[in-house]
């Protein structure tokens, strides 16, 4: 008996792709095509740590951890520092003027209020300010939620941060695949449409260091930066860095609750350059230790570079660089040249020949 060879179906033209699939991109194709001229804007860094870029707008940002491991204490110091515009528990976060919209599905409304007020303590704030927006959606399903945040997102044009404490409650079953690629895709759209970035807060396996579910590894595959958070056996939660996409790692770091503040702290403020707040909590002599280890290699450098080598010296965000380097020359630290910035006084330097 002779087997025939089966040829493959020829390649259909015109309707495939309507016959084929249920959904069609929108717009032409070419819409969709990246393009390598294009000037890109300035990428807008809304939360850092030592520097370190964590999530930019149109990114996710997935704080992670056991039950009990102070996660929610995490994304509330996002918060703070949002709202305070200074280091909060060792998180910057700049939303310039935009709104924080924090989407609670977990807590009671008490265990919620007593969260946030230790958190305007931490950051000194006597009342909240009106760019905080807080949504208790603990009784609410799935579908509603998403639908809750849709609403708000439409009214509310100035969002630029919105944290989701409780990232499983978006989904009814965690392990549903086409469930969780559904759920995904409301993200991917919510933070395309509307330019913001997403802090979600997402369990751990018991018995694994992962995101639990099909849910959490697809967030995890999505997410910009996934920050992990531990508590050891003696009180004190660690922040470390699982994950980063944009940046290099940070050091991890602890904090513990203080019952001498009644609050929470971090376990390195002796470290002056990481609880840093404004460039003039610095004595000009310690900045002068900075600048001379900036400058030992390199006797001038343009505005541009000037921001990124402080933002790695300093460990802090470039526009906290900014702020910094306006400083310096307020205190006669450094000057401007033909040839760029240097270290006034610094009778070593070179010509740039």
């Amino acid at each position: 008996m002779v087997i025939k060879e089966k040829k493959a179906p020829a390649r259909e033209t015109g309707t495939f792709a309507k016959h084929e699939f249920l959904n069609t991109i929108n717009g032409n194709i070419n819409d969709y095509l990246f393009n390598f001229q294009t000037q890109l804007p300035e990428e807008e860094i809304i939360i850092s740590i030592q520097g370190k870029n964590v999530g930019s707008i149109n990114n996710a940002v997935v704080i992670t951890g056991k039950p009990k491991s102070r996660k929610s204490v995490v994304a509330h110091a996002v918060i703070g520092a949002a709202l305070s515009k200074a280091p909060c528990l060792g998180i910057e976060c700049n939303v310039l003027n935009g709104d924080v919209i924090l989407i609670d599905t977990e807590q009671s409304k008490h265990d919620l209020f007593k969260s946030l007020t230790r958190m305007k303590h931490l950051i000194n704030l006597q009342s909240f300010p009106e760019n905080l927006k807080v949504y208790s959606f603990r009784q609410l399903n799935p579908d509603q939620i998403k639908s809750g945040i849709t609403e708000i997102l439409l009214k509310n044009k100035k969002v630029k941060l919105i944290i989701i404490d409780g990232g499983l409650d978006l989904i009814n079953n965690m392990n549903d695949i086409e469930e969780t690629k559904q759920t995904i895709d409301f993200i991917k759209q919510m933070l395309s449409s509307y330019n913001i970035c997403l802090v979600m807060i997402l369990h751990q396996s018991k018995s694994t260091n992962f995101t639990i579910g099909h849910f959490g590894s697809f967030m995890d595959r999505f997410a910009q930066s996934n920050i992990q958070v531990t508590k050891d056996d003696a009180g004190n939660s660690s922040i470390s860095s699982q994950m980063m996409r944009s940046d290099a790692d940070f050091k991890s770091f602890d904090f513990y609750y203080n019952y001498n503040v009644n609050n929470y702290t971090i376990s390195y403020l002796e470290d002056t350059e990481l609880s840093l707040r404004n460039p003039q909590d610095l004595s000009n002599d310690k900045h002068m230790l900075k600048l001379t280890k900036i400058f030992a290699y390199k006797d001038y450098y343009l505005y541009k570079d000037l921001i990124n080598v402080c933002t790695l010296e300093y460990k802090k965000t470039a526009h906290w660089s900014k702020s910094l380097i306006a400083y310096l020359f307020e205190q006669n630290l450094i000057e401007k040249t033909e040839y760029g910035i240097i270290l006034k006084n610094n009778d070593n330097r070179n010509p740039p020949f």
